[in-house]
C-alpha cells in the first residue's frame, strides 16, 4: 500500500548556493506542503557545477539534518534536484517507432516509455556527457495524428519528438553523490511549465527566468517547446555595475539595487527623485538620486535585452509572432520596471510570473513570494504527477542496509 504522505527534498543549485524546500507530498488530495524553505551559500558550486564535492555535500547534509531535527524526518521518498548552467546542452531530437502491424493495438504507458529509450538510443553524445532528462514536444500517430498524450489510443506507428537535455557526467554524478541521488530535472522546462499557463502556451510566448548571473529562456510555440536554452547574463550584473560607480561592497549594492532600483526614468515619480544616502566601501557617506541609479542600471539591461535577441534570431524566433510576449521570473523580474523595459525593447507584451500560494500549502507566504524557491517548488509541483507511479527514490542509510541484509539472505 502506498504511503497517504511522502516528504519531499526539493534542491535548486545556483551560482553559488544552494535553495532547497522540505516538503509533503499527500497522495489521497494532491497537495503539497511545504515544511521549509532555506539557502545555504557553498563554496563547493561555482554556475551550478560541483567544484568541491566534500564542500557541496557538507551543504546539501544541512538540509536532511533541518528535516530530522524539526520535522522528524529521518528519510525522504523523493530527492528532486533542479540542474542548470554551464555544462548544461539542450537540443532537439526525434524517433518513429513502429507499434504493430494491427493499427487496432492500443498504446501502452510500456510503449511510450519504449519510444523514449529508442529516442535515447539514437541521440549521439560525447562519452563525457550523459543524457539528464527527456521532455516530450508532441506525438505523432500514424503519421497525422498530433497528440500530447497517446496511451489509449491506437495506431500502427508512433512518433515522438522531444527535447533532450545533456550534462556532463562529472558534474551530473558529482551532483548525486552530494545529494545522496536525486532525480534530476532540468530546472527551466520545469519551472515554465508551472508558470505558464496553457492559453499563454498556446498564444506562443517566451518565458525568461533571470536568475543572478544566468537567464534561462523557454519558448512556447502553439502550445508546445519550440527550444530552450541559457545565457550567461543576470541581476548581479546590475549589482556589479552598481558596485564599480558607486563604489560600494556587494551588499551595499544590492541593498540600493532592490530599494531604489529602477529601469526607465519614465517610472519615477516627480516628486520622488529625492536624494538618498549610501556608504562607500571606505567609510565615506555619499548621496545619489533615482534618476542617477537609472544611467547605471539601464544601459546593462539594454545590453541583456540586445543579447537576448541576438540569441532569439539565431533560433529562428520572430517576437512578433508570438502574441503571448515574455513571461518574466526569477528574483531579477522582480527589479522595478523590468517588465516595461521588455515590453519597450520588443514592442510586446511582458508581465511578471509567481509561483500560486493556491498550488500549496504554505505558512509562510514569503517563500511563495521570493522567487528564491520557485524552481524549487516547481520541480516538485511538475513532478508531483509521478509520485504515486514509481517506486521510492531515495531511502536512508538505515533503509539501504536492511535492503542489503535482505539480499544476502
Amino acid at each position: 500500500m502506498e504511503n497517504e504522505e511522502l516528504n519531499i527534498l526539493s534542491l535548486d543549485i545556483g551560482t553559488n548556493s544552494v535553495h532547497g524546500v522540505i516538503a509533503k507530498y499527500n497522495n489521497i488530495n494532491s497537495k503539497i506542503e511545504v515544511l521549509s524553505a532555506n539557502t545555504y551559500v557553498c563554496d563547493g558550486i561555482k554556475d551550478g557545477a560541483i567544484t568541491a564535492i566534500q564542500d557541496a555535500k557538507y551543504t546539501i547534509e544541512k538540509f536532511f539534518i533541518n528535516a530530522e531535527k524539526d520535522f522528524f524526518i529521518k528519510e525522504f521518498d523523493y530527492i528532486l534536484c533542479a540542474v542548470r548552467g554551464s555544462l548544461i546542452e539542450v537540443f532537439n531530437s526525434g524517433v518513429r517507432y513502429k507499434i504493430s502491424e494491427d493499427y487496432e493495438v492500443e498504446i501502452t504507458g510500456e510503449t511510450v516509455e519504449d519510444i523514449r529509450i529508442r529516442l535515447e538510443d539514437n541521440c549521439k553524445i560525447e562519452e563525457k556527457k550523459e543524457i539528464v532528462d527527456i521532455i516530450p514536444q508532441q506525438y505523432i500517430i500514424d503519421e497525422d495524428q498530433r497528440v500530447v498524450d497517446p496511451v489509449g489510443m491506437s495506431g500502427k506507428y508512433l512518433e515522438l519528438t522531444a527535447i533532450v537535455v545533456v550534462g556532463t557526467k562529472n558534474n551530473m554524478n558529482n551532483i548525486r553523490k552530494a545529494a545522496n541521488d536525486p532525480v534530476l530535472k532540468y530546472g527551466y522546462v520545469a519551472l515554465s511549465d508551472t508558470l505558464v499557463s496553457k492559453e499563454d502556451k498556446k498564444n506562443n510566448c517566451i518565458f525568461v527566468d533571470i536568475g543572478d548571473m544566468t537567464t534561462g529562456v523557454v519558448v512556447y510555440r502553439e502550445g508546445k517547446i519550440k527550444c530552450s536554452f541559457e545565457l550567461n547574463f543576470g541581476s548581479y550584473y546590475v549589482t556589479r555595475d552598481i558596485i564599480k560607480e558607486l563604489k560600494v561592497n556587494q551588499k551595499e549594492a544590492s541593498n540600493i539595487k532592490e530599494t531604489y532600483g529602477v529601469v526607465l526614468e519614465d517610472l519615477i515619480d516627480e516628486n520622488d527623485n529625492v536624494e538618498f544616502e549610501y556608504t562607500t566601501y571606505n567609510g565615506k557617506k555619499q548621496m545619489f538620486t533615482k534618476r542617477q541609479l537609472v544611467d547605471v542600471i539601464k544601459p546593462q539591461i539594454e545590453l541583456q535585452l540586445n543579447k537576448l535577441e541576438e540569441k532569439l534570431e539565431e533560433k529562428n524566433v520572430i517576437v512578433d509572432e508570438y502574441v503571448g510576449g515574455f513571461i518574466l521570473t526569477g528574483a531579477g523580474s522582480l527589479l522595478k520596471g523590468m517588465p516595461e523595459s521588455f515590453e519597450k525593447f520588443f514592442n510586446t507584451v511582458a508581465k511578471v510570473a509567481n509561483f500560486s500560494d493556491e498550488d500549496v500549502i504554505c505558512s509562510d507566504k514569503g517563500i511563495i513570494d521570493s522567487q528564491v524557491y520557485t524552481t524549487a517548488l516547481s520541480v516538485i509541483k511538475n513532478e508531483a504527477k509521478d509520485f504515486v507511479k514509481s517506486e521510492r527514490k531515495s531511502k536512508g542509510f538505515l533503509s539501504k542496509l536492511k535492503d542489503l541484509f535482505k539480499e544476502i539472505s
